[in-house]
Formats: C-alpha cells, sequence, structure tokens
C-alpha cells in the first residue's frame, strides 16, 4: 500500500520477498552481528513501504542501517533498522514474529488499522497504534475521464482500485457522502477491478480498460499525463485530514520497552521531522539512497513528491489523539472517528466481520507523556472566505443529502435533528478540511417562495453554527444557501416527494 514502486523496477526485490524472512535482511546487512545495539540491545526493527511520509524517521536515523552516526543513537542511545517491505502478506508476518527476527514496529493508516487489526488479534497479537507520522496532502487522488465531473458520475461506472488499501478508503469515503442511492453504490463495488498496487490500477486507466481509478503517486501525475482528458476528481489535497500514515507497535514490545518507544517517538517527531522540513534536500537523497523507486525516477520527481505529504508534528498528534484535552465532552478524537466510520465500511464491504473498539488500537500514553512535558499547541487551519461559492454555477466535488427535520416553521434544531448532524455529517468538514462546505436548505412547495427561502438559509445557518460550535471548525469553510423549493429531488403532488424535498444538501467545493 502507499507508494508501491514500479513493478519493473523491483522485479527483483518481489523476487526476494517471497522467501519470507530474506526480504527484509536486504536493508539491515542481517546475516552478521550488528555492530549498532544500543538501548534495546540490539536495533529496533521498522517495516515501511516506499513513500515519503516517512522521512521524519529516516532523517532521524540517517538512513535505513543502524548505525551511529544519527539523532536516534547520538541523543537516545538508540539504534534504529528500517526495512522496505512492499508485500503485505511479509510485512504480517514479520510484525506477527516480532524480534530480532521479525519487525517490532510496522506502519499502517488509520483505516488500515481498523481493517486489519481483528486478523491481527485472531493470529494472537496484539497491536496499537502509538503515534501519528504523516498526512496525505494529495498523495492520493481518484483520477476518472473527461465525461465523468463529480462523485455522483461514477454511477454505472468501471473503477480500478488497490482493494483493501487507503485509496479504496478514499473511494468508499466519497461514495459515502454522495447522493448516490444504495444500488447505485452497490454495482459500483460489485464491478470494482480489484488490484495489487497502485501502478496496476495506474495501467488500467491508461489502457482505457477503466472509466476511473485510485492511485498514488507517482502514478496520478502519470495518470493525468498519459490519458487526454485525464482529471483528478478529488483527492486527499481536499481531504487533508482524511489518510493518515501511523507507526504500529505490538502491545508486548510497548509493555517491555517504554523507554525504546519513548525514544522512537520523541526522535522521529520532534528531531527528525524538524530537520526533515528544515532540510528537504537531504530527505530526497536518503529516499533516493534507500528506496529504489526514487532512484529510478529522478531527484526532481522525488523532491515533487514531498508536497503531497505533511509530516506530522506533536501538534498534529495532539490532535488526532486528543493529548491536549481540547475536544468538546461527547466528541471522540479524530483518531477514534475515523477508525470507527472506516471500521463500518469494512463491515459493510464484507472485509471484517465485526470491528474492534477504538480505543483498542491505541495507546497513545506515551505521546501524552511527551505532550504533557513539552505541549505543542493545535494549529487551526486559515481558511479565506469563499466568495462565489453560491454561485449555483459552481460544481461540487460531491453532494451529500441529508434529511434534517425541524419544527414548522422553526431554524431550531431539535435533539433529533442534532443527532443526524452527528452522526451523518460532523466529520465531513474536518476530513475535507481543503474544501469549503456549502450547506443548502431546502423546502418542499409549501406556503410563499420567498418565505420557504428565507427560512431554508436559516435552517441552512442553524446547521453551520451548530458544527462550528460542538467541532470547532473554522467558520468561513462554511456558506449557508437558502433555496428554498427551486430545487426539488421529487415531485411535490406526493406526501412522500415532499419529504424527500425537505432536506439538507451538503456539497464540497474545491478550495
Amino acid at each position: 500500500m502507499r507508494l508501491t514502486p514500479l513493478a519493473k523496477v523491483l522485479v527483483g526485490v518481489a523476487a526476494v520477498a517471497v522467501v519470507g524472512t530474506a526480504s527484509w535482511m536486504i536493508w539491515g546487512g542481517h546475516g552478521s552481528a550488528p555492530t549498532c545495539k544500543g538501548l534495546l540491545g540490539r536495533p529496533l526493527r521498522v517495516g515501511v513501504v516506499t513513500w515519503p511520509g516517512y522521512a521524519g524517521g529516516i532523517m532521524a536515523n540517517n538512513g535505513f542501517k543502524p548505525n551511529k552516526n544519527c539523532d536516534y543513537f547520538q541523543k537516545y542511545n538508540l539504534c534504529v533498522e528500517f526495512l522496505l517491505m512492499e508485500d503485505l502478506d511479509v510485512r504480517k508476518a514479520a510484525f506477527a514474529k516480532g524480534g530480532p527476527d521479525g519487525v517490532d514496529i510496522v506502519w499502517s493508516t488509520v483505516d488500515t488499522t481498523s481493517s486489519e487489526f481483528p486478523g491481527f488479534i485472531q493470529s494472537g497479537v496484539q497491536a496499537r497504534s502509538i503515534m501519528q507520522v504523516d498526512w496525505s496532502r494529495g498523495g492520493d487522488a481518484i483520477v476518472a475521464d473527461a465525461s465523468i465531473k463529480n462523485i455522483e458520475g461514477l454511477a454505472g461506472k468501471k473503477i480500478s482500485v488497490t482493494t483493501g488499501s487507503p485509496s479504496q478508503w478514499l473511494l468508499e469515503y466519497n461514495l459515502n457522502n454522495s447522493h448516490l442511492d444504495e444500488s447505485q453504490k452497490d454495482w459500483i463495488n460489485k464491478n470494482l477491478v480489484g488490484k495489487n498496487a497502485s501502478p496496476d490500477a495506474l495501467a488500467d486507466f491508461v489502457a482505457n480498460r477503466v472509466d476511473a481509478a485510485v492511485v498514488w503517486e507517482p502514478d496520478v501525475s502519470a495518470a493525468l499525463k498519459n490519458r487526454p482528458g485525464a482529471h483528478i476528481l478529488v483527492s486527499s489535497a481536499q481531504a487533508r485530514k482524511l489518510i493518515a500514515d501511523v507507526m504500529i507497535a505490538r502491545a508486548d514490545f510497548i509493555k517491555d520497552h517504554p523507554d525504546v518507544i519513548q525514544a522512537f517517538i520523541e526522535g522521529w517527531i520532534g528531531i527528525g521531522t524538524v530537520n526533515a522540513n528544515a532540510h528537504p534536500d537531504t530527505v530526497v537523497q536518503l529516499l533516493m539512497d534507500n528506496e529504489p523507486v526514487y532512484k529510478t525516477i529522478g531527484e526532481a520527481d522525488t523532491k515533487a513528491t514531498l508536497s503531497t505529504v505533511h509530516w506530522a508534528t506533536l501538534s498534529d498528534n495532539a490532535e488526532m489523539f486528543n493529548l491536549d484535552g481540547q475536544d468538546p465532552s461527547g466528541v471522540p478524537p479524530l483518531y477514534d472517528r475515523i477508525f470507527d466510520e472506516s471500521a463500518r465500511t469494512w463491515v459493510k464491504l464484507g472485509a471484517i466481520a465485526s470491528p474492534i473498539a477504538a480505543f483498542a488500537s491505541k495507546d497513545d500514553s506515551i505521546l501524552h507523556k511527551i505532550y504533557s512535558s513539552s505541549p505543542s499547541p493545535r494549529v487551526a487551519d486559515v481558511v479565506q472566505k469563499c466568495e462565489d461559492c453560491n454561485n449555483p454555477n459552481k460544481q461540487a466535488i460531491v453532494t451529500k443529502r441529508i434529511t434534517v427535520n425541524f419544527p414548522t416553521g422553526s431554524s431550531v434544531l431539535t435533539p433529533a435533528a442534532l443527532k443526524v448532524i452527528d452522526e451523518q455529517v460532523s466529520l465531513l468538514p474536518t476530513t475535507f478540511s481543503g474544501a469549503y462546505i456549502n450547506v443548502e436548505g431546502n423546502t418542499d412547495d409549501t406556503g410563499s417562495r420567498e418565505l420557504n427561502i428565507a427560512l431554508s438559509k436559516s435552517r441552512a445557518e442553524s446547521v453551520i453554527n451548530y458544527l462550528v460550535t460542538r467541532y470547532k471548525l473554522p467558520r468561513e469553510q462554511f456558506t449557508p444557501i437558502g433555496n428554498g423549493p427551486d430545487k426539488p429531488v421529487a415531485s411535490n403532488a406526493t406526501a412522500d416527494g415532499k419529504a424527500k424535498n425537505r432536506r439538507t444538501d451538503i456539497a464540497l467545493i474545491a478550495r
């Protein structure tokens, strides 16, 4: 998952991977006794894939191999060995083995943890997310042919995607927040062209075998370049807080070696990430020296990939895990909200039988300890007010239709209406922090048009006020619109039609 290298480039590496444990010996020089032992008495073994989001750890370690000429060793007496594991089965086996012959820590994403942790538990392995390392910020995208203008345009279309990956999560999250009906979404999922890697989905798209594909860089750029009329429907540039990479550790390792986990987190976030931001050229060189695909695509393209991720700071972790206790009462941490939402999706798709609780998938105790000794306030999103979001010709990326019932002639939100907003809307503005949100009130045709337009806008403002206040969202992200009866989705001649027209549309506008 993430940035799987081009197949032709890694034929040799893939051949090594299939033999099992040999695949993670490539980078560590295993076979001879490691010269760097440090705090753990051996190198801490960390499994990753090719992806620029792990720059903080690689910078702190001055590369992949265990060595003493790095911040991890010089400041924490910690030896670290990063191991490239593109094959998910090899990764899983190594994590299950643990210890000096397997791996102690591996990469994941919040959405992926919710699908794979039940399997870990069944195999007798307890895993925990210990920190966030990045946000995808444009590195993941849905690309489509020229005829598809928005997510709803995917109805009846064939889509190629790496199944069980952040790519599928990006697709499903957008489908779930569209106004496609269940039969349309079911058709799309039944006709998905499932792949094992992003380059395979890219190949389908470029060959015109599918209408759209979900890919990650550098395949996003390649798709736009190699298929005339191709464009991005939606990406993590708009869904800026949807796909987050995390590091997960074995629960027994956390219990036995909390000092090692603390050194690993502090070195990554407090030193590595800071240095990565200050010295991007060094990041590029380390990526090219240690990950074959970057050496192949060259310095300029490698550097371009850095703009598709945001390396997570302690402030980002404060928001993800609510380290500062700022989340309102009753609002779970962002990690839990993404975890639970993705778990419901995987259950619906049949990928897992039942979810586990979000709290059982994480151990943020050491993050809390680090934060308490050196607080780093959250950085508020800065949003400029949209001046033309109420333009009826403005194309929405996706539109979600919900029923928020108000008392007759009133714009006061009832407890039932608040529950609908909490369950169906509240996460969307957060995950799509890179998009504007139009909240459109709609009515049936009962009463005068003028009164209905004014009332529907007042109701839209009530929804926005609640979201801004309850979830601490920037007001500038929202535009209230009152359509009154002017945008019916059903006939007002029947009671059922009138009920469908009394709705609230949540439309995402690209920023």
